[in-house]
């Protein structure tokens, strides 16, 4: 009924239709040339709490007050059947699809999904939007709407109040600025050098408020008729956003403009943002833009965005959010090396097909409909049946762990493989040692594959043990990935860190592996300085560090410590996020070593032949003639990064020999 009250503004519809196909194109990471799109977040926030204010307002001129239990009943009947239907896929395929690194913590993300308080527990996990070696959660999108309706738990109550002690126009609106300020005020404070503060800073409610009390404020303002305290009336024409008024066309074309050059220059995570009061600027600049398109007349702005396509596409924009990051992660996961373009239309298409089925048969019916439109019982069993479900469901998701203290098998590789090429012509060959012995690979997601796709049955008489943490550096230093982007340890690396000394002493592992990371030649921040390896202060960083790791693993009781070299790669196969490759690009010194890393592989072996470590070449094995992108017929990484489901095998027959014969033929 409430929908009815406030006159269908095309425009608004436009802006959701554009941006959320601009957007997912850069949420997969197809739009490089974009790095501010991550603004657009605010964009959505603003502009829904606009249009729940305005039909707040328009419930309470037409009825005399607001219906508090209503608004929050449309809220379950708008948000909750296309929730459940992306949470049960999800559920599904933790149940019995998803690879243990993607079940760390998918347990409580569904269950806090479902509770929206999604963000707060990617803020207490220190998660990063923006980090590039990490498994994100597949409901991590879901961050944004645990944002809206946390607002929207108080947004009618202080609409209430505000109609109740304000008597004109101004006295109405300036609370939800003021409140738009202090937020902007509170962000000032954060520490955007720790982790905690970034993730903060990205997911927190308090930040985001700016954009969503704006939104309210341009709601409550244009909601009036005059300076006075009079509401509209449905279709009243004195409504300010009649088309009448020459100056919002303009601050329309204004936000607009200002919002694209963001969307261009703005950098992830950029200080000023939140230092100085640029996401408040940002989001003044896009209400701007949405009350330039809330105009009911057929303005130039508003035909802009009144496009048939773009207006069907803002209207099932709803469940193209919900589920283009399932899709996303889905195909990723089975379509690996694919080029990221391939990827986006595929998920965009995949998408809109859900998106468009939902609306029209899920969506649209019980938003009109409620609990009659399949039949009041057969919907509200349905409705409980699905909500128990998910429940239930998750509840039995395997926690699957950030860092494995066993073996955790990925069943993409075979117990036992026939015919495994050898990876260097003439290599030593297994011989099972006597007694058994146990290997524990150490350090990031490549060891964590390596050993998830152990195929122990060609290996037998060796036990290896997962002390790969996916995305965790060597060092206790922040990647620089950007100017404005430095990203260290997660909760799940500091924990494996802190604890990979117990987990050798407990199972007994005799050799201990050092896997050093990609990220090692990639710039850090030490002490407040972006430095690199030719640094001498990063050197003695990683130096110190890898002697740290040597001295815990032996009093651990760690007979041998090795540690392999790093191979080769090529960037145009890394699935980086955007604005990453776009800063990598312009360092060809920094992109030559992170493809073939010279100077960290001889700063390994020099630090290795000084702590008499035994060194395994891995590099020279995979990349002896250069980089190349298959060997013997099996595609060497499966994402630039982690070797492939079939090349596993092949690197496991030439590094198990290789570990057991530095070992001393068993540890």
């Amino acid at each position: 009924m409430a929908a009815r009250l406030f006159a269908h503004r095309p425009g608004l519809d436009g802006i959701r239709g554009y941006g959320m196909v601009v957007f997912m194109l850069w949420h997969v990471g197809a739009l490089t040339v974009l790095p501010g799109l991550w603004v657009f977040m605010n964009v959505f926030f603003i502009l829904s709490a606009f249009l729940i204010t305005r039909l707040l307002l328009a419930e309470r001129r037409s009825y005399g007050d607001i219906s508090v239990h209503d608004f929050y009943v449309r809220r379950v009947r708008r948000l909750g059947p296309a929730l459940l239907v992306m949470l049960g896929a999800v559920t599904l395929d933790g149940l019995f699809l998803a690879p243990d690194e993607e079940k760390a913590y998918l347990k409580g993300d569904i269950l806090a999904t479902l509770t929206y308080v999604m963000n707060w527990r990617l803020v207490a996990r220190d998660d990063q939007y923006f980090e590039a070696f990490s498994h994100p959660s597949i409901t991590r999108h879901a961050w944004s709407l645990s944002v809206e309706e946390q607002f929207y738990l108080v947004v009618p109550w202080l609409v209430v109040a505000v109609l109740a002690l304000g008597r004109t126009r101004l006295a109405r609106t300036l609370p939800f600025v003021l409140l738009a300020g202090l937020s902007a005020l509170w962000a000032t404070r954060l520490d955007l050098v720790g982790l905690g503060g970034q993730s903060h800073a990205y997911y927190g409610t308090d930040i985001r408020v700016q954009a969503l009390a704006l939104g309210v404020a341009a709601g409550v303002w244009s909601g009036h008729r005059g300076s006075g305290g009079a509401l509209l009336k449905p279709r009243d024409p004195r409504d300010p956003l009649d088309g009448g008024r020459p100056w919002i066309e303009i601050v329309g074309w204004l936000g607009l403009a200002a919002t694209l050059v963001a969307f261009v220059t703005i950098e992830p995570l950029a200080p000023w943002m939140f230092s100085r009061g640029g996401m408040l600027l940002t989001s003044i600049a896009a209400t701007a833009w949405i009350i330039g398109c809330a105009q009911r007349r057929a303005t130039p702005l508003v035909r802009v965005f009144s496009l048939p396509p773009a207006v069907y596409t803002g209207k099932i924009s709803y469940g193209l959010y919900l589920y283009h990051w399932p899709i996303f992660i889905w195909l990723s996961r089975y379509l690996t090396g694919v080029n990221v373009w391939v990827l986006a239309v595929l998920t965009l298409a995949l998408s809109y097909a859900a998106a468009a089925v939902s609306y029209r048969f899920l969506e649209q019916p019980i938003m009109k409909h409620g609990l009659g439109a399949f039949g009041r019982r057969r919907t509200g069993a349905a409705g409980f049946a699905g909500l128990a479900a998910v429940v239930v469901g998750a509840l039995f998701v395997s926690g699957g762990t950030a860092q494995a203290t066993a073996p955790v098998r990925d069943e993409s590789v075979p117990q036992k493989v026939a015919n495994i090429p050898q990876l260097v012509e003439g290599q030593p060959t297994f011989t099972a040692p006597k007694p058994p012995t146990k290997v524990a690979l150490f350090g990031d997601s490549v060891p964590f594959h390596l050993v998830s796709r152990f195929p122990s049955g060609n290996f037998p008489g060796l036990e290896v043990v997962n002390l790969g943490t996916p995305g965790c550096d060597i060092v206790d230093a922040p990647v620089q990935w950007t100017p404005t982007v430095a990203l260290g340890a997660d909760a799940a690396c500091r924990q494996n860190k802190a604890t990979y000394e117990e987990k050798v002493r407990t199972s007994g592992a005799e050799t201990f592996v050092i896997m050093p990371s990609l990220q090692l030649a990639l710039r850090h921040q030490l002490r407040g300085r972006t430095v690199w390896l030719d640094d001498p202060a990063y050197v003695a960083a990683v130096r110190s560090k890898l002697s740290e790791l040597t001295t815990k693993a032996e009093a651990a009781g760690a007979r041998s410590v090795q540690i392999t070299t790093v191979p080769c790669r090529r960037m145009s196969e890394l699935n980086l996020p955007p604005q990453y490759r776009t800063e990598l690009s312009r360092s060809p010194e920094l992109v030559a070593e992170a493809q073939n890393p010279k100077r960290l592989n001889a700063l390994i072996s020099t630090w290795a032949k000084e702590e008499n470590v035994p060194v395994v070449d891995l590099a020279s094995a995979v990349c002896g003639d250069g980089y190349q992108p298959t060997l013997h017929g099996k595609k060497v990484y499966e994402d630039g990064i982690h070797f492939s489901p079939e090349a596993t095998p092949m690197i496991w027959g030439w590094l198990a020999p290789q570990v057991l014969s530095k070992a001393g033929g068993r540890p």
